[in-house]
């Protein structure tokens, strides 16, 4: 009887005490993106006297460098559409098919430096016309709240 119970005690040591580890099977969990909203009221350019006007919602993920943006806009016809910087320049243009039908909706990936000008309300959105080559509404993207990855700014 006793080498039978030393047999069931050695089976319990490679069966029973393998099975009771720490390691989770289970993946971690997937971070929650961090997300700073931005908005814009897009308003007639000065000296158009245009009628027009619209608003943009840019969702900026900081943990991908994306974004996604939308604009509406009533009365006008855009046949371009773009995010400019504070010079001017074009940073993000919009395709000339994805302008025609209000909303628009797009999404970008984003460098450091772009990021650094976002969250510095450097950017804004302009339609253009062919009443109004240079811009028919437009409006600064004002940063809003940030969300998510608990409690942080992602460093922007």
């Amino acid at each position: 009887m006793k080498p039978l119970l030393r047999f069931l005690a050695i089976l319990c040591v490679f069966f029973i005490i393998p099975s009771c580890s720490n390691d989770d099977d289970d993946p971690a969990p997937t971070p929650t993106p961090v997300i700073t909203t931005f908005t814009a009221a897009l308003t007639p350019v000065a000296g158009t006297g245009s009628m027009a006007s619209g608003d943009a919602t840019l969702k900026f993920n900081q943990t991908a460098k994306t974004f996604e943006i939308t604009v509406n806009y009533t009365v006008l016809t855009p046949n371009h559409g773009h995010i400019h910087g504070a010079d001017g320049a074009i940073v993000f243009p919009f395709s000339d098919a994805t302008v025609s039908t209000s909303p628009i909706k797009l999404s970008f990936a984003i460098t450091d430096a772009q990021i650094v000008e976002l969250m510095a309300n450097h950017y804004y959105v302009n339609l253009h016309t062919t009443a109004f080559p240079g811009g028919e509404i437009s409006g600064t993207l004002i940063k809003g709240g940030t969300s998510g990855g608990g409690g942080g700014g992602g460093g922007y």
